[in-house]
C-alpha cells in the first residue's frame, strides 16, 4: 500500500498529525502494552544532536519506555539513552506521536541499529546475518522481561530505515527479494502475521550515479504497494546534517512521519 509524502504535500503531515493529537482513537483502548521494533542502519541509529532539540522532545518522556540493551532494563524515552555522544534518532518524535495515538496505553520501544550494515547480508535471516540475530536477541531480552512481569504485551508495528549500503554496494537488485524476506522472517518470529511495516525510503545519495539507489528506492515503494500492512513514505525533504544523514529537525520529521504513516496502515487494513 503506497504511503508517498512528497516535498510538495509536506503539509498533509502536518494535518494528519495535528489530528492524531486531537482524536487519538484508530486502536482499539485495551491494557495490553504496545511495542514497536525499530531497525536500520545508520539513520536510524541517528546523528540527531540532543542539545539542539526543544522541549518536549528534550526531555525524558516517561509515557514511552525503550529498551536499554546494555543495563538491560526498560528506561524513559530520552534523547541519546544509550550512548555517550549526545545523540539520538527517530525514535524520539515516533515516541511523542505514538503516544498520541495510543493515549493513555503503555507503549515500549525496542530499537537496533547500526551504520554501514546492509541488508543482503547483514540482515538477512536466511544466512542468519550478524544484525538480524542481533535484534532477534535484543527484542527477545526485552519481550522475556515483559514475560517476567506477567504482563500482556503485542508486537504493534515495526520501524525501518536502511537501504544505503545496499546501494553503496552494488546489491540493490536483491533488495525487493531480501527486503519481503526480512518482514516475512520478522513476522514470523513474533508470530504477527500482519504485523505493520514502516519503510522510511532512503534518499538518492549513496548509489545515486550507479542507478543503484533508485533501484532500492523503487523496490522499497513495490514491496509496499504488495502488502497492504506495509507503508512507506519520503525523506527527501527532510533536513540534512551532511550529504548522507539527517540532522536534528530531519530526525524530528521522520519520527512524526513513521507514526502518521503507521496510523494510515492500520486505518486502511481494517477497512
Amino acid at each position: 500500500m503506497i504511503k508517498y509524502v512528497s516535498g510538495s504535500r509536506c503539509f498533509v503531515l502536518t494535518i494528519i498529525t495535528l489530528c492524531l493529537v486531537a482524536a487519538p482513537v484508530s486502536a482499539e483502548s485495551s491494557k495490553t502494552i504496545k511495542v514497536f521494533l525499530l531497525g536500520g542502519q545508520s539513520n536510524m541509529a541517528g546523528i540527531g544532536k540532543a542539545a539542539k532539540l526543544q522541549p518536549p522532545y528534550s526531555k525524558p518522556f516517561s509515557k514511552v519506555k525503550i529498551w536499554d540493551a546494555k543495563a538491560q532494563t526498560w528506561t524513559n524515552l530520552s534523547p541519546a539513552f544509550d550512548n555517550k555522544y549526545g545523540q539520538f534518532g527517530p525514535e524520539i518524535s515516533f515516541g511523542h506521536a505514538i503516544a498520541k495515538v495510543f493515549s493513555g496505553e503503555d507503549i515500549r520501544l525496542i530499537k537496533h541499529a547500526v551504520g554501514g550494515t546492509a541488508l543482503y547480508d547483514d540482515w538477512d535471516p536466511k544466512i542468519k546475518g550478524d544484525q538480524y540475530v542481533i535484534l532477534l536477541k535484543t527484542a527477545k531480552a526485552a519481550l522475556a522481561e515483559l514475560d517476567s512481569s506477567k504482563v500482556k504485551y503485542e508486537i504493534s508495528g515495526m520501524l525501518w530505515l536502511q537501504g544505503e549500503s545496499d546501494a553503496h554496494e552494488n546489491k540493490a537488485e536483491t533488495y525487493e527479494k531480501n527486503l519481503s524476506n526480512f518482514i516475512e522472517h520478522m513476522r514470523m518470529e513474533f508470530k504477527t502475521p500482519q504485523m505493520p511495516f514502516i519503510i522510511a525510503r532512503v534518499r538518492n545519495f549513496y548509489g545515486g550515479k550507479t542507478g543503484q539507489a533508485k533501484i532500492v528506492r523503487d523496490a522499497q515503494v513495490k514491496v509496499a504497494n504488495t502488502d497492504k500492512n506495509v507503508g512507506w513514505f519520503d525523506t527527501d525533504n527532510c533536513s540534512m546534517a551532511n550529504a548522507g544523514h539527517y540532522d536534528a529537525a530531519g530526525l524530528i520529521e521522520i519520527g512524526k512521519r513513521f507514526a502518521a504513516t503507521f496510523q494510515e496502515v492500520v486505518d486502511e487494513a481494517k477497512k
